[in-house]
């Protein structure tokens, strides 16, 4: 079974699934944190959400 990432717009395999969506609901926390405004309704422009995944994977989380 898969499923599509809202953040990535992938299709995720279930054995990977809980993963995946724990660090796209971190990278969602760290840019509410940083611009409240967001919604996550709208659109992250590319060039941002990478540097949220960037974060994310050079600190290891």
């Amino acid at each position: 079974m898969k499923y599509r990432c809202q953040v990535c717009d992938r299709d995720i395999d279930e054995f990977a699934s809980l993963a995946h969506i724990k660090a796209e609901e971190y990278i969602i926390e760290l840019i509410r944190k940083d611009h409240p405004e967001w919604h996550e309704k709208k659109k992250t422009c590319h060039k941002c959400f990478e540097y949220y995944r960037r974060l994310v994977k050079e600190t290891e989380i």
